[in-house]
């Protein structure tokens, strides 16, 4: 289907296409679901408060900006509060849903049309861009292409097809580049009526100023460790103890994406190996560098690459912390570190450029992940 087109809907709204693969009771728990069809959303009361007072106000700007990590809600609420619009401005005008009450959520149900059509991509008034995959190289590519971007302008001052609002999300909104943003800064100039722009970035700093300017900026604050443990418990197949519970928040960061991420590739067990092989690296021989890059590069298991690389740069940042204030050792959960012997300020950083670069250009190059995992312990080595 194209982007911006209506080609292949079908009188309900849906894409032929998406139909039979949409399943919304599907068993997965809700919260590993991701934010297109996802009803889970723990964690940024205040920031929902806040945008349902602007709706029920008839405030709402005609763009903005949630900004935060990676993985800590912002597509989630994005999808929720674009659900919630589409709901509630239907096409006999009522401003505050089909009974004219206030809402005082943005809940809307699974099985409501509106929840199905967004979640497969079906519904006329609403559209979403992010960064699209290359199948050649086999990863994201790294720029919105700019004519995606020009297809916002048309799309919004469209007449809505029921009667209510507009609305286009930007995933990623930071990755679009000069070209893209300015002819974003068209629709943002002179925004149609019942319009709405959501832009998703991790760091609203790569957008123009004119930009920030004409939206609403909303930041998110890192998801706190009651927040995350309530997420990790539903997220996690099995039930954890508590300072496996902690371990894990502290791995995420605030971040619930990567909580999911490392549950996803690996139980509690993997993520102890790992700090196992970190914490005796300098002792490793060549025979169990090879097997360990055997293990976690074998071809068909991207997720145990994936956790290793993830703990390997959460373990030089901690790392890197100690060093900044003259701790030797540290315990998160029941994970003890120490600073390696001779380690500096300078040389942790030195090392963690170095694990990034070499990391980058075997990714970005599709080269073997048994020689990444290899080569990237020797670097830890020393």
């Amino acid at each position: 289907m194209d982007l911006f087109g209506d080609d292949n809907i079908n009188e309900e709204g849906f894409s032929d296409d998406s139909l039979s693969t949409l399943d919304v009771t599907e068993p997965e728990a809700d919260a590993l679901r991701p934010p297109k069809s996802s009803s889970f959303f723990i964690g940024h009361d205040l920031i929902e408060r806040d945008l349902l007072d602007l709706w029920r106000s008839n405030r709402m700007p005609h763009a903005i900006i949630l900004n935060g990590i990676k993985g800590v809600g912002k597509a989630t609420l994005a999808y929720r509060l674009s659900r919630f619009i589409m709901k509630e401005s239907n096409s006999n005008g009522a401003l505050f849903g089909d009974d004219d009450t206030k809402a005082e959520s943005m809940d809307v149900a699974q099985d409501h049309d509106v929840f199905r059509k967004l979640a497969s991509g079906g519904h006329p008034d609403f559209r979403s861009l992010e960064l699209p995959f290359d199948d050649a190289k086999g990863k994201f590519k790294k720029e919105i292409p700019v004519d995606d971007i020009r297809k916002i302008a048309p799309f919004l001052r469209q007449s809505s097809a029921n009667g209510g609002w507009r609305i286009v999300l930007i995933d990623d909104a930071n990755t679009m580049g000069r070209a893209g943003q300015n002819a974003l800064l068209k629709i943002l100039e002179e925004p149609p009526k019942n319009t709405l722009l959501i832009l998703v970035t991790h760091g609203a700093g790569g957008l123009l100023p004119t930009i920030r300017s004409r939206c609403r900026f909303i930041p998110f604050d890192p998801l706190p460790n009651d927040t995350m443990n309530v997420l990790i418990q539903k997220a996690s197949p099995t039930p954890l103890m508590p300072d496996d519970m902690d371990l894990i928040a502290a791995l995420s960061e605030g971040s619930a994406g990567k909580a999911v991420s490392l549950i996803q590739n690996g139980d509690i067990s993997a993520i102890h190996d790992i700090f196992d092989i970190l914490n005796s690296v300098h002792n490793l021989d060549e025979d169990k560098l090879n097997a360990i890059a055997l293990a976690y590069g074998k071809s068909g298991d991207q997720g145990a690459a994936d956790q290793l690389i993830e703990i390997v740069y959460w373990w030089i940042e901690k790392l890197i912390h100690m060093t900044v204030n003259d701790r030797t050792n540290q315990s998160i959960g029941h994970i003890d570190m120490a600073l390696p012997q001779g380690a500096t300020l300078q040389s942790l950083l030195k090392l963690y450029e170095t694990v990034d670069g070499h990391v980058t250009t075997c990714l970005s190059s599709t080269l073997d992940k048994r020689y990444m995992i290899y080569k990237m312990l020797r670097l830890l080595q020393g």
